[in-house]
């Protein structure tokens, strides 16, 4: 038969008996702010309504201002430490080197009974905490509770949860609006919805910054455990990681080569191992590590091996060579990482795979981001559920050990208090679910992080759960989290022993028991006249199951009270979308080479009133460009067509850059203009004259022309072989061989057309004629066709005219 509770239990507040001495009980009611305001309204009360008391006003004036004076005056205290904007002494932040200033930063609820709020101060909560929860206990809300703490602080979190709820994330979207921190808010989700396509979600490159060691670690971690002849394997596989890392490193940080998950998986390949081994940019202590790693695999030769990794061909005085054996021994090792690798670079290839990545956890904490990871526990296997939350818990580990320093030499300001994470607010880590996903050196995350200005929060169901695959890590945790919240639970074993030992007992006084009252027409029981002192659970388990949502046992500093904790309401956002953001590669050396001058340039391009004529530096003009812009305009005074006027000014340009070349070119024309001289000179009299009438004249063209025809293609006169007829020769020369100065000097000394090899006959025909056209306008000898008086202008003599190859086409020289 079940027990009927209503009639036969009996509560503690019968049984426990107040055995204080009178003056505590009475300093304990009347500071009680409920108990002093029904104080001073049954002082007023009886003011009014009792003509009698009225005698008594001046005493009743005189105790209620003594009371208000004393209530003014008494210590103000809380369950734990008072908030920071409060004026008060708190005596309970004295000691270790606080002075009883109010620090309280956190706000985590208020207490059951009293209702007074629960602070911790910055110090108290980089202690960590522990918050223990079953389904339905309201574990998810106050883990909101206390993000939104971190947010009115003005710094961030990173949230992992382990079951992947998507309520969360609209939960904490909706927050982050509401403090207007939208485009600080990242996500990582490993959701698929069972399905191929990717997932919304940032990207991530965990590879991007660490050490070769961090990042061997890193990988190692996420290797299945091996047992017995395997771990032989998995150690020969860790060497091999262990010397290609520093060389992967070496090239990401000095020439600029991106480290991805495909760009390992790549370099684990055997050609590119014997590459990296010969690679002449790495440092020789890098390659001499890679080679003492292929000098271990049996049947290794170097000589078999080109630098590109692949096999030599044999020569058939060479002894031959397996070179299947170590490419076969170095596959085995490589098998090793295959499955972690695979899992990164393809499954969740669109968060990890990207050389350019969203999340950079340094930048997470230092700027005091919000970073959300969604680990879909049902979705995926216990295994790879437990890699996806290492790679996220190995980041902030490896970020927690970059700014824990490493030098120690230095003044205290600039090795001790100059840290990154140093802070008056801590940056806040929660880790929901967290047995899903424990990895070994979580535990020193919680040892360690507190110098640091991290404040860690671990959150599962029951202590089973929080066990589930580091044992010892988890008892370490537990160890370590100074703050420890207990929600409703009901396992019955482990976790109840923890609660029990943890909570403590304390001494009380309840009554020994009940005897009948004998007077009594009722028959009632009446409580002993003694009480007894006996051990009694601060909070009882069997209370603890009873618990609703929101309520929580607290235990700190052997200080336990029963809280309501801070419900923070988020709501859920209307609109929930993941920050886009566009990658960049490494800045070009060039770029930080004159980031100065570029931040200039900008600053003068938004000025509306800067103007490249009133800058104080104009830039200087490229003397190529000059030179093309004073041939352009120099050809622009000539009125030729555009394209013309382009041509000119390259021509002017080579012309300037080629001054040898245009010299050479002058003098080839000064010879065949003095040629040209010297033929006019010979048919005309030395003097310039000639005896030939003004008809005579007239008619010389004519007569020439006569001649001509009745020679049948003997000389005209004798300057008319100089200029070359229809009946030239034609000379070819291979296309190597082929010079236009030539062909033009060949051609006025009257010999042959010059011209290329392999030309067709009406090719040669048509440029023949052009060129013999050319000759006899160029180098023709002088005709008589102005009178010249005396010959220097005398009136009797004529005076050549001849177009000289120094001088333009169209124009005459006399």
């Amino acid at each position: 038969m079940a027990l009927d509770e209503r009639k036969y239990s009996y509560g503690l507040d019968h049984a426990l008996r107040d055995t204080r001495p009178l003056g505590a009980r009475l300093y304990d009611w009347f500071s009680n702010s409920g108990n002093a305001a029904i104080t001073f309204l049954l002082i007023l009360v009886a003011s009014i309504f009792f003509p009698k008391v009225t005698a008594f006003m001046d005493v009743l004036f005189l105790f209620a201002l003594f009371y208000a004076y004393w209530l003014h005056k008494i210590p103000r205290q809380l369950p734990y430490k008072l908030p920071s904007h409060s004026k008060f002494f708190d005596e309970n932040n004295q000691g270790g080197g606080r002075n009883g200033v109010a620090e309280g930063i956190m706000f985590l609820g208020n207490k059951k009974t009293s209702s007074e709020e629960v602070w911790f101060t910055n110090s108290d909560i980089r202690t960590h905490t522990l918050y223990l929860g079953t389904t339905g206990s309201g574990k998810t809300e106050g883990l909101k509770s206390i993000v939104a703490n971190a947010l009115t602080w003005g710094s961030g979190f990173v949230y992992v949860d382990g079951k992947a709820d998507t309520d969360l994330w609209s939960s904490l979207s909706a927050l982050c609006r509401r403090f207007g921190r939208d485009d600080d808010l990242l996500v990582l989700n490993y959701m698929t919805g069972n399905s191929d396509t990717k997932a919304p979600s940032n990207s991530m490159n965990p590879f991007s910054s660490g050490s070769a060691g961090y990042l061997t670690n890193l990988l190692v971690s996420l290797m299945p455990a091996a047992e017995g002849d395997n771990a032989m394997w998995k150690e020969r596989a860790v060497s091999l990681l262990g010397s290609l890392m520093p060389a992967l490193t070496y090239m990401r940080d000095n020439h600029g080569i991106p480290l991805a998950v495909s760009s390992i998986r790549n370099a684990m390949n055997f050609p590119e191992v014997v590459k990296l081994s010969r690679n002449e940019s790495l440092p020789g202590k890098l390659r001499e590590s890679i080679k003492g790693y292929l000098d271990t695999l049996p049947g290794y030769a170097d000589e078999a091996f080109d630098d590109n990794g692949q096999d030599k061909p044999m020569g058939p005085d060479t002894p031959q060579t397996d070179t299947q054996v170590p490419k076969q021994q170095h596959g085995y090792l490589t098998m090793q990482f295959t499955r972690s690798l695979q899992s990164l670079g393809d499954d969740y290839g669109y968060i990890f795979d990207v050389n350019c990545a969203d999340v950079d956890m340094i930048d997470v904490v230092l700027n005091r981001r919000m970073l959300v990871v969604l680990i879909p526990a049902l979705e995926k296997s216990s295994d790879e559920t437990a890699n996806l939350g290492k790679i996220v818990a190995a980041t902030i580990k490896g970020m927690m050990g970059t700014t824990l320093g490493s030098t120690v030499e230095g003044t205290s300001s600039t090795v001790i208090e100059n840290k990154p994470t140093h802070s008056a607010t801590p940056f806040v880590t929660i880790f929901d679910e967290v047995g899903y996903y424990a990895t070994d050196g979580m535990a020193v995350m919680a040892a360690q992080a507190r110098s640091l200005g991290f404040a860690l929060v671990y959150a599962a169901q029951d202590l089973p759960a929080l066990e589930k695959r580091v044992k010892e890590e988890a008892r370490s945790i537990t160890a370590n989290c100074n703050i420890k919240i207990f929600g409703k639970l009901e396992d019955p074993t482990q976790t109840k022993d923890f609660f029990e030992k943890t909570i403590g007992k304390a001494i009380v006084t309840q009554v020994s028991g009940f005897a009948v009252n004998a007077g009594s027409l009722t028959g009632g029981f009446d409580s002993q006249q003694q009480a007894s002192v006996t051990f009694y659970d601060r909070i009882s388990y069997d209370e603890l199951q009873g618990y609703k949502e929101g309520q929580a046992g607290l235990y700190f500093a052997n200080v336990v009270h029963e809280i309501d904790v801070f419900y923070s309401n988020p709501g859920h956002a209307k609109a929930m979308r993941v920050q886009k953001l566009i990658g960049f590669e490494k800045t070009d050396d060039y770029v930080l080479k004159n980031l100065k001058n570029i931040a200039a340039m900008r600053d003068r391009l938004a000025s509306k009133t800067w103007t490249a004529a009133s800058a104080d530096v104009n830039t200087p003009m490229d003397e190529n460009l000059q030179t093309l812009i004073d041939g352009l305009t120099n050809a622009n005074d000539s009125n030729l067509p555009s394209t013309e006027q382009g041509a000119m000014a390259l021509a002017h340009l080579y012309a300037t850059q080629n001054p040898e070349a245009m010299a050479a070119k002058a003098e080839k024309k000064e010879e065949i203009a003095q040629k040209a001289d010297d033929t006019s000179t010979a048919t005309t009299t030395p003097d310039g004259k000639t005896d030939m009438s003004w008809q005579e004249i007239m008619n010389a063209p004519e007569k020439a022309d006569t001649n001509a025809e009745s020679d049948d293609g003997e000389e005209e006169d004798t300057s008319s072989s100089g200029s070359g007829d229809s009946k030239s020769p034609i000379k070819e020369v291979s296309r190597e061989e082929y010079s236009v100065e030539d062909a033009i000097a060949e051609k006025a000394d009257g010999g042959a057309t010059i011209l290329p090899e392999n030309l067709s006959d009406e090719v040669k025909e048509i440029l023949k004629s052009a060129a013999d056209a050319l000759t006899a306008g160029l180098f023709s000898p002088p005709t008589m066709d102005e009178y010249a008086q005396g010959g220097d202008g005398d009136g009797k003599g004529l005076k050549a005219k001849n177009i000289s190859p120094v001088q333009q086409p169209g124009k005459t020289g006399r």
